[in-house]
C-alpha cells in the first residue's frame, strides 16, 4: 500500500514537474518570437533603404516605415499571447487578470515612452525608444505575471525580469549614442541623378545597436529559461 502511495505522488510531482516544463518552452519561445519580430521587421526596412530600390520608394518611404514597424509590433504582440495558448500554458493563472496585467504592461511603457517624445520633441531618440519601453514592459510582466507563475511553481525561472532589467541596463549607451547630433547621408545615382537621403549617424547606430542588444538578451533570456526547466524538472535539481 506504501509503495501504491508513493508511486502515485511520484506520477503527480513528475506531472507538475512537466507542466512548468510546458510552460517555461511556451515562455522561451515568447522571447524569441519578440525579438526576431521586433528587431527583424525593422531591419528589413533599413535594409530596403540602403538597396539600389531606394529611389522607387522615395516618396512613400515614411508609409512603408510606419506599416513595417506597425505590422512587426502588432505581430509581435500577437504571437506572443498566442503562443501560451497554443502550448496551454495560457491558463495557469486568472485569465482576466493575467489577460489585463499582460496588456498594460506592454501597451503602457510604450505609449508613455512615444507620448513623452511627443511631448518634449525628442524625435532623435524615437528610433530607440521602444528599447527601454521594452525592457519596461518586461520588467512589468516579471513583477505581475511572471511572479505569479514563479509562485505557483508554474514557471520555474525568472526571465523577463531578468531580460527587463538587462534591456534598462544597455539602454544607457543606446540613448547617450541617440543624442549624438552627427550628421549623414547616403547617396545613390540614379536616372543620372544623385538620390540621398540624410539623418544623423547617432540615432541611425543606436537603432542598430538596439536590435543587436534586444536579439542578444531574449536569446539568453530564452535559452536560462529552458536550461533552468531541464535542471530542475530533469536534473539533479528535480523535486
Amino acid at each position: 500500500m506504501a509503495e501504491k502511495v508513493r508511486a502515485v505522488l511520484s506520477l503527480a510531482d513528475l506531472a507538475e514537474r512537466l507542466r512548468a516544463y510546458k510552460a517555461s518552452l511556451a515562455y522561451s519561445y515568447c522571447f524569441i518570437t519578440w525579438a526576431s519580430l521586433m528587431v527583424g521587421f525593422p531591419l528589413a526596412f533599413t535594409a530596403l533603404m540602403f538597396s539600389p530600390w531606394l529611389p522607387a520608394i522615395d516618396e512613400v518611404w515614411h508609409v512603408l516605415l510606419v506599416a513595417t514597424l506597425g505590422a512587426g509590433m502588432a505581430l509581435a504582440f500577437a504571437l506572443t499571447y498566442y503562443v501560451p495558448v497554443r502550448l496551454g500554458v495560457a491558463d495557469l493563472l486568472d485569465a482576466r487578470w493575467a489577460s489585463a496585467a499582460w496588456s498594460l504592461s506592454f501597451a503602457l511603457p510604450y505609449t508613455i515612452a512615444y507620448g513623452l517624445l511627443a511631448a518634449i520633441g525628442a524625435w532623435s531618440y524615437a528610433p530607440v525608444a521602444w528599447f527601454p519601453a521594452g525592457g519596461m514592459a518586461f520588467v512589468s510582466v516579471g513583477l505581475t505575471v511572471e511572479r505569479a507563475l514563479v509562485r505557483k511553481r508554474f514557471l520555474l525561472a525568472r526571465p523577463f525580469l531578468l531580460a527587463g532589467t538587462s534591456a534598462l541596463l544597455a539602454s544607457a549607451p543606446v540613448l547617450y549614442l541617440a543624442s549624438l547630433p552627427v550628421p549623414c547621408e547616403y547617396r545613390l545615382p540614379s536616372l543620372g541623378a544623385l538620390m540621398a537621403w540624410s539623418w544623423e549617424a547617432g540615432p541611425l547606430s543606436a537603432m542598430l545597436l538596439a536590435g543587436a542588444l534586444s536579439l542578444i538578451i531574449c536569446f539568453a533570456a530564452a535559452i536560462y529559461t529552458l536550461l533552468t526547466a531541464e535542471r530542475v524538472v530533469f536534473g539533479h535539481g528535480a523535486r
